[in-house]
C-alpha cells in the first residue's frame, strides 16, 4: 500500500516540489530550528512546502502545520502564553500536545470541539537542532553524531543561511572536493595544488563516506597572501539524504568537525544549518571561527544558486564526470535509489 500523499498540507500556490519527491523526503528527518531560537514567541518555518510553526510546550518543542483550525489564520503570527500558544486572530489557545483549550468567544462551559486542534508532526531535539518528520514513521533514524557530546569539546553554532539552491545540490556541493582549490582561493583553498588523489567511497545502508588528505592554505585573515600549507585530512560521511560530517585533523592532532545539514524548505529554496566542533582554542571566542565559516559559506552560495539545471540530475548521462566526482556519483546513485526521482519541481 502507498503511503499517504501530503500534498494536503500544502497551500496549492506554494506548491514546488513533485507531489513524488515531497513524499518521499517527507518521511525523513530534517531540522527546522536551532534549539536557543525557540523562545518567548512562536516560529514561522516552512518544510518541503509546508508551513510550519515551532513552539515550546508544557511537554516540550512542538512542530505543528501553520494553521490555526478555526479560520485558517497563520499561528506563528500569534504569541505564547506561558506554554500555551494563542492565536492572534480570535484568541484561540492550543497546548503543545496541539489540543484546543481555549475559545474565547464562547462561554467556558461550552465544549470544545475535538476537531479544533492542530496538525503535530513528531520531533527530536539532538544537538541543540529541533528535527522533524512530515510523514512518520521515518525512514532512517536522526543521524549518529557522539562526537558532539565529547568532553574537551567547543562546540558552535552557524547561523543559519538561505541557499536559493536546491537542496541536492548544496549537499553535493559540501562533499564536492575538486572545487575547493577554486571557490575556497580566498580561505583556505590551494591553487598551486588542486589535483584530487584517488579516493574510495564507502557504502552503507544510510551513510557514504570517503576521505582524502588536502594541501590546505593557512591564512590569518581572509584573502591576505597564503602561509603555509598544512596537509589536511578530511573525512566525510554523508547522511541520507541532506546531513554531512566534515571531520578535519591537523598532523599534530588538531581537530574540526563540521556538521552541514540541508534543510528543503521549498524544491529550490534551502535553510543549512551548520555545527563547529574543535578539540582546541577551548577557550577563545568563537565569533572568529563563526565569522570565517560563514565567509566559507559566502563563497560556495553564488557558484551553487547559478548551476544549470537547477536540480541536481540523477541520470549520471546527464553531465560528465571525473575521477574526483566518486562521491558525487555515488550521492546520485543513492538518491535515487531512495525512490527519488528526475522531476523535482510540481
Amino acid at each position: 500500500m502507498s503511503p499517504p500523499s501530503i500534498a494536503a498540507l500544502v497551500r496549492p500556490n506554494e506548491a514546488t516540489f513533485s507531489p513524488h519527491n515531497r513524499d518521499v523526503l517527507a518521511a525523513y528527518w530534517h531540522p527546522v530550528a536551532y534549539l536557543s531560537e525557540v523562545g518567548a514567541r512562536p516560529l514561522s518555518r516552512r518544510l518541503l512546502d509546508v508551513r510550519l510553526v515551532v513552539f515550546r510546550g508544557e511537554a516540550g518543542i512542538c512542530v505543528a502545520r501553520d494553521l490555526c483550525a478555526h479560520r485558517g489564520a497563520s499561528l506563528s503570527r500569534g504569541w505564547m502564553d506561558g506554554c500555551t500558544l494563542v492565536c492572534a486572530y480570535h484568541g484561540f489557545r492550543y497546548s503543545g500536545e496541539g489540543a484546543c483549550t481555549g475559545v474565547p468567544a464562547q462561554a467556558p462551559n461550552v465544549p470544545i470541539s475535538g476537531k479544533l486542534r492542530l496538525h503535530t508532526f513528531p520531533v527530536v531535539v539532538r544537538y541543540g537542532l529541533v528535527w522533524t518528520c512530515l510523514r512518520p514513521p521515518a525512514a532512517a533514524p536522526v543521524p549518529e553524531w557522539p562526537d558532539l557530546d565529547l568532553p574537551g569539546r567547543l562546540n558552535m553554532e552557524i547561523p543559519v543561511s538561505l541557499w536559493k539552491a536546491a537542496a541536492p545540490r548544496q549537499v553535493e556541493n559540501f562533499n564536492d572536493v575538486a572545487h575547493l582549490s577554486w571557490v575556497h582561493d580566498g580561505t583556505f583553498g590551494n591553487r598551486g595544488a588542486p589535483r584530487i588523489e584517488d579516493y574510495t567511497v564507502t557504502e552503507r545502508p544510510e551513510s557514504l563516506e570517503f576521505s582524502i588528505t588536502y594541501p590546505q592554505v593557512v591564512r590569518r585573515k581572509f584573502l591576505e597572501e597564503p602561509g603555509e600549507v598544512t596537509p589536511m585530512a578530511n573525512i566525510f560521511t554523508l547522511h541520507l539524504p541532506f546531513a554531512t560530517k566534515l571531520n578535519l585533523r591537523t598532523p599534530e592532532g588538531r581537530v574540526l568537525d563540521i556538521y552541514d545539514i540541508a534543510s528543503p524548505e521549498a524544491a529550490r529554496r534551502t535553510q543549512v544549518y551548520m555545527l563547529l566542533s574543535r578539540n582546541y582554542g577551548l577557550e577563545d571566542a568563537a565569533g572568529p571561527a563563526i565569522d570565517y565559516m560563514s565567509y566559507i559559506n559566502q563563497e560556495d552560495i553564488p557558484v551553487v544558486e547559478d548551476q544549470y539545471p537547477e536540480d541536481l540530475p540523477l541520470d549520471l548521462r546527464e553531465e560528465v564526470h571525473i575521477s574526483a566526482d566518486r562521491m558525487s556519483i555515488a550521492y546520485r546513485q543513492r538518491l535515487a535509489q531512495l525512490g527519488l526521482s528526475a522531476d523535482w519541481i510540481a
